[in-house]
């Protein structure tokens, strides 16, 4: 009986070892988003409703010195939608032992093009919405990332992904490519330039979206996308904390952004249009912050598509709102949305929008 004892004691004893191990390897944290949401009569919350946004929970799995295996959970309106991440990043610096900074990330990632797309959620924004153009897209891929020069190095990234929406098995035999570069100028002025190209996407939609439009010119069976967007940031007494925006302890920050895109369809007309933002945030404390953002989309002629769940030409979007930090890891956000489209067979859409929600980082 004693001999029993001593041998379920040791074998908890490795148990718990193995867990010991197990939880040096893995790390969680993710985001939270929830509040009240009430628009106009043609909007999304014409009677106004409690909504959850926005929930994302992130697994990190470390099986070495040199890999990272990054699974995300979307969780978004408190419902399991998909893993929207599922990739590995490899250190080829530190594996390859080279003499200059090399990262690869293959698998299911986001893109890496423009600014907002690392904050365009209801946690890391500074306002609860995104700029009207809200370009972002994910997709399976490889991507390679580094920098070039030590005192004031020039940061790159470039990516080969299968460019159609969704996941699974690629359409066309050509592949998607992105590019960016940024640089620090000076220490608080940031710069980037991103370019993509789609490459032919046949009769499949889009990966890579704005403003929501990722479906493809009605009737083609060959098109692609290109895009392009330049990004400058400048911080008032700069601080520690840079990222997510809502976290930064900078005193102020002005962003601007803007870029433009071409659908270029074999059998028919191509769409053509630009897209940007303008948006400032200032810290009044260490507890109370307002921003405020003006964004547009706008496409060529007489081309129309649906922006932002309008039929439009044009869209314009000013925002305005405040935080407050109720702790390190959580702000109650305050924001409006005056929403301006120009439509086709009718006038401006009461679609404006009034959002009031508590945000968390974990």
């Amino acid at each position: 009986e004693v001999t029993k004892i001593k041998e379920t004691s040791q074998a908890a004893s490795a148990g718990r070892v193995d867990l010991d191990k197990l939880s040096s390897k893995l790390k969680i944290k993710g985001r939270w988003a929830a509040g009240y949401f009430k628009s106009g009569e043609t909007g999304s919350f014409p009677e106004g409703s409690f909504e959850v946004p926005e929930g994302k929970i992130q697994f990190a799995f470390e099986p070495d010195d040199f890999n990272k295996l990054i699974m995300r959970m979307n969780v978004n309106n408190a419902a399991f939608n998909n893993f929207d991440y599922f990739y590995l990043d490899s250190n080829l610096q530190k594996s390859m032992d080279l003499d200059f900074p090399l990262m690869s990330r293959l698998g299911r990632m986001k893109i890496d093009f423009g600014e907002e797309t690392w904050s365009n959620n209801p946690v890391e924004s500074v306002l609860p919405s995104n700029s009207a153009g809200n370009v972002s897209g994910s997709d399976e891929g490889l991507q390679l990332s580094g920098k070039i020069g030590k005192a004031k190095p020039v940061s790159w990234s470039a990516s080969l992904t299968n460019g159609t929406t969704g996941t699974g098995s690629d359409a066309s035999e050509a592949k998607a490519i992105a590019t960016k570069l940024s640089y620090n100028i000076i220490d608080p002025l940031y710069v980037s330039a991103s370019f993509y190209n789609s490459s032919s996407m046949k009769a499949q939609n889009a990966e890579m979206g704005l403003a929501g439009l990722t479906t493809r010119p009605a009737g083609v069976v060959n098109w692609d996308r290109q895009m392009w967007e330049l990004d400058l940031r400048y911080d008032f007494e700069k601080g520690k904390v840079l990222n997510p925006l809502a976290y930064s302890d900078s005193k102020a920050i002005v962003r601007l952004s803007y870029g433009g895109f071409t659908d270029d369809a074999s059998n028919a007309n191509e769409r053509t249009g630009n897209f940007g933002f303008v948006e400032g945030t200032y810290n009044f404390t260490k507890k109370f912050y307002t921003a405020a953002r003006f964004s547009g989309v706008e496409l060529d002629s007489d081309t129309t598509a649906l922006l932002n769940s309008i039929t439009a030409n044009k869209f314009r979007r000013y925002s305005l709102g405040m935080g407050y930090h109720w702790t390190e890891a959580t702000i109650f956000k305050l924001g409006y949305d005056w929403n301006k489209e120009s439509k086709v067979s009718s006038g401006d859409a009461n679609n404006d929008l009034l959002s009031a929600i508590v945000s968390m980082q974990f």
